[in-house]
């Protein structure tokens, strides 16, 4: 019993040691190979779609410069869902342009990842618009009489879109600034500079809805940062400071917004340690300011314009010119606590002329808080930058108010008009930061 035990537990071992000899070959890597090639560029092709309908791409593309028979778009995929804030949506970018790709289907990151080069077979295929953005799609109405641009259906995006190789470098961001952003970059990965936002603090979307929130640059000029309530970013708060930001450039109605993927698009960022005194930008009535008349019925009102919001007074009404004099002032601040006291503010005006004086900003250290500012003294502050018209938003600029002292310190906007001459001027991003003592 012994010898056969013996023979047994050789057997068994010499069965485990080729166990463990045997190799076995890894699986191969599976490389996607399209076997198309692309005879129309992504700018020319947006070109066909010309007008705010629908248009069935068939076999036959007529563009602005050729007729393409079978055609076919070549792109590098610029973007991912994989954060949840792109939805149902693939961006892709050759040299000439970018464009968005609507398909029914989530996790389309897991297929289509940044850098994948993929080729668009655009026979059966519809180009439209969604406000004002040109996209590749489907019909989203009745059939036959297709109302708007819909995603395509799941079942024919393999008929449709192929990946190429595997992916490579992602598209470098083109270089640009808010008032520099064009149509021509529309669905394009885009780089802004210098840019900061004004709801510092604020979570960067609500849970109810996709949340709109103002991205700034150095000139003053704004846009739109759209981010969904599905994003996995979504309960992070917006930082104070500036950096760069990277994002898929977007048009909607006119108004221009940026789509991040995740929080890597927030690049070189450089967090202010500087605590902000005034944050105002009258989204939904005067905040922290308030108003005080000393002539005539008109009052320095809430008011917005698409998406600016803004604090606004004029001496015209129903074709009629009245004298004013209207003061917009601010709470109470105590600056002796305080060194380093920045200021900035945006402007705009119509109407009026450039430096006429109707629009002026004061501080004062002892005015009591209510009543007529005239019986207070006030310092005019003359470093500002002011609108020259036409509605044009105009940064002030940082001003420095740093010999600005005293623990009951009121910042003050006076408008001033006669019966001609009658402007309009709006306020809004008022900030004052400054070092704790």
């Amino acid at each position: 019993m012994k010898i056969k035990n013996i023979i047994f537990t050789i057997s068994c071992s010499v069965i485990l040691i080729s166990c463990f000899k045997e190799k076995y070959n890894e699986p191969s890597q599976v490389i996607p190979v399209a076997g198309l090639t692309a005879n129309v560029t992504i700018s020319n092709l947006k070109t066909a779609g010309h007008s705010p309908d629908l248009l069935l791409i068939g076999d036959t593309l007529i563009t602005s410069t050729d007729t393409i028979i079978n055609p076919v778009i070549q792109g590098t995929v610029n973007s991912t869902d994989e954060s949840g804030n792109i939805y149902k949506t693939l961006y892709i970018q050759d040299n000439t342009g970018g464009i968005q790709i609507a398909i029914d289907k989530t996790n389309l990151y897991n297929t289509y990842k940044i850098g994948q080069k993929v080729f668009v077979k655009l026979s059966g295929l519809y180009l439209g618009y969604y406000g004002g953005a040109i996209q590749i799609g489907y019909i989203y109405g009745n059939t036959p009489d297709p109302v708007s641009i819909g995603r395509i259906p799941d079942v024919f995006v393999n008929a449709h879109v192929f990946c190429d190789s595997l992916p490579g470098a992602a598209p470098i961001p083109l270089d640009r600034s808010i008032n520099s952003l064009s149509g021509n970059d529309v669905s394009m990965l885009v780089k802004l500079h210098n840019v900061h936002f004004q709801d510092v603090d604020s979570v960067f979307s609500t849970s109810i809805a996709t949340t709109d929130r103002t991205v700034i640059d150095s000139s003053g000029a704004t846009m739109v940062l759209r981010n969904s309530n599905y994003a996995n970013f979504r309960n992070e708060l917006l930082p104070s400071g500036q950096g760069n930001l990277v994002g898929v450039y977007s048009e909607y109605n006119g108004t221009k917004q940026l789509y991040i993927r995740d929080l890597n698009d927030l690049q070189n960022w450089v967090l202010d340690t500087m605590k902000t005194l005034i944050n105002e930008s009258f989204t939904s009535s005067l905040g922290t300011f308030t108003q005080y008349s000393v002539l005539g019925n008109e009052v320095w009102v809430n008011s917005s314009f698409g998406s600016e919001t803004f604090a606004k007074m004029s001496g015209y009404v129903s074709g009629n010119y009245f004298a004013n004099e209207d003061w917009l002032i601010s709470k109470p601040l105590n600056l002796d606590n305080y060194t380093y006291e920045t200021l900035s503010f945006r402007t705009a005006m119509k109407y009026g002329t450039a430096g006429d004086g109707t629009l002026k900003i004061y501080t004062s250290s002892n005015y009591s808080g209510t009543g007529d500012p005239n019986l207070a003294t006030w310092n005019e502050i003359t470093t500002a930058t002011l609108s020259t018209g036409n509605y044009t938003f105009t940064s002030s600029g940082n001003i420095d108010l740093s010999g600005v002292i005293g623990t009951n310190v009121y910042l003050a906007f006076k408008y001033s008009c006669g019966t001609t001459g009658v402007p309009t001027w709006e306020v809004t991003s008022i900030k004052l930061k400054a070092k704790p003592n």
